[in-house]
């Protein structure tokens, strides 16, 4: 499977062309990702969904191209509708916390994407491709001050007026390969490198903090703890790493793994650089498992314990519920207390945090929730923030003050975020 991110719309009409007369077994799908709200627009998930598909497609005649605002479309040539139905599912489910996925009420949103036997729909099909090519010509000369486009508008395709104008028919062959980037995917021989480089890096360059605090209206904002994370983008220029650390989550999941443990060393070998104030550390089951957090607990006193707050993903937890309920009650058993995080406003509907057993939750700030705080999802989040305990529900990602009037409305009173570093200092020339 090829993938194409530079001028996608030009090199999948110049695809296109050449398929007029030879489009039996083509399949077109387009995933409409730029309608996708704007956390899950990032380049990490688009990525995470170009991997899926790659995944899905493996060694199948296919071709992705991703234009630059998200969209989507995957040409593949004899696949089974079962393939094609299963992609389109597996996306859904990886967005389904977006509108655009599924509806209020659960159905799935039929905006989400559509799917072309370009056999039968190959005429359609490129009229719907050649507009959005127009569209983005003309938006190209406006950027450029308004100027016409001429013959070569983007500056990349020597065919493009005839592509445009002229019925399509035979050119020269489509260009689907992406041209030389810096940056690369994550692949298994990228992590042995890495793998090899951190034995050696000194990733206190790379160790960052990012504080909690307890913003309770009419009363000074206070810190709590911090939450202390590697930054990967750092850490991939420490490395001097020419791939996208983030490119596939499950060679990333594997890597955080590695991290755990340096991390730990780290706290470890230093206690009280790290150790001098409440913290929270995210950290993997696996690693919660192994001899190596053992090793960790045995060098820390009981009374710096109960200062430390351990963060679960999400993902992690239904990922082996049972090594999540062992791993849980052996560090709370050893003075610990436990967070989950990565939880949007529409799953922790369904988490009941008290069953679980975390003592705290990170429910991720939506901006856009705020503008109707009388509205019936509002109304059910807040009350399920008392169902949980308004003093455990920490809102993430708050980088203005809108999402601290926000969360305080919902009854909480613990906030995280780059609004919360600015306040607690504003002299700080890092970013978090």
């Amino acid at each position: 499977m090829k993938t194409v991110s530079r001028e996608a719309e030009v090199r999948l009409v110049e695809t296109l062309t050449d398929m007029q007369d030879d489009s039996n077994g083509w399949v077109a799908v387009c995933f409409a990702f730029s309608r996708l709200l704007e956390h899950y627009r990032s380049d990490y998930q688009i990525k995470i969904a170009i991997n899926l598909i790659n995944d899905l497609v493996g060694t199948r005649e296919a071709t992705v191209y991703v234009c630059d605002d998200s969209t989507i479309y995957v040409l593949m040539r004899n696949v089974t509708k079962a393939l094609v139905d299963k992609m389109v599912f597996q996306l859904r489910y990886l967005f389904m916390d977006d509108p655009l996925a599924y509806n209020a009420d659960g159905e799935e949103n039929p905006e989400f994407s559509r799917t072309y036997d370009l056999d039968r729909s190959w005429k359609d099909f490129m009229h719907i491709c050649k507009a959005r090519l127009t569209k983005r010509i003309k938006s190209s000369g406006q950027d450029r001050g308004g100027a016409a486009p001429s013959a070569k508008p983007l500056g990349e395709s020597e065919t493009l007026g005839k592509l445009l104008d002229e019925p399509a028919g035979k050119t020269s062959p489509a260009k689907t390969a992406v041209k030389g980037s810096e940056i690369k995917f994550f692949n298994a021989a990228s992590l042995a490198h890495i793998e090899r480089d951190l034995t050696n890096a000194d990733l206190s360059k790379v160790i960052r903090r990012q504080p909690i605090c307890a913003a309770v209206p009419d009363t000074m904002v206070r810190r709590v703890f911090d939450e202390l994370y590697i930054n990967i983008a750092h850490l991939r220029k420490v490395l001097r790493a020419d791939v996208d650390l983030l490119s596939n989550r499950w060679l990333f999941k594997y890597l955080t793994q590695i991290l755990d443990e340096r991390v730990l060393h780290l706290l470890q070998r230093s206690p009280a650089r790290y150790l001098d104030a409440p913290i929270s550390l995210n950290l993997n089951i696996h690693t919660l498992l192994s001899q190596r957090f053992n090793e960790f607990d045995a060098s820390i006193k009981p009374a710096v314990k109960v200062s430390i707050v351990i963060e679960i993903q999400l993902s992690d937890v239904f990922a082996d519920m049972a090594a999540f309920l062992a791993a849980k009650d052996a560090v709370q058993k050893l003075g610990y207390r436990v967070c989950l995080d990565g939880v949007t406003d529409l799953s922790f509907m369904q988490i009941n945090r008290k069953k679980l057993g975390f003592d705290l939750l990170k429910l991720q700030w939506n901006a856009g929730l705020e503008s109707e705080l009388g509205s019936k999802e509002n109304q059910e989040l807040a009350e399920a923030v008392r169902e949980c305990g308004v003093n455990r529900v920490i809102l993430t990602r708050c980088d203005g003050r809108a999402a601290i009037d926000y969360g305080q409305a919902l009854g909480i009173s613990l906030f995280q975020g780059r609004y919360l570093d600015t306040l607690m200092n504003p002299k700080a020339t890092i970013e978090n």
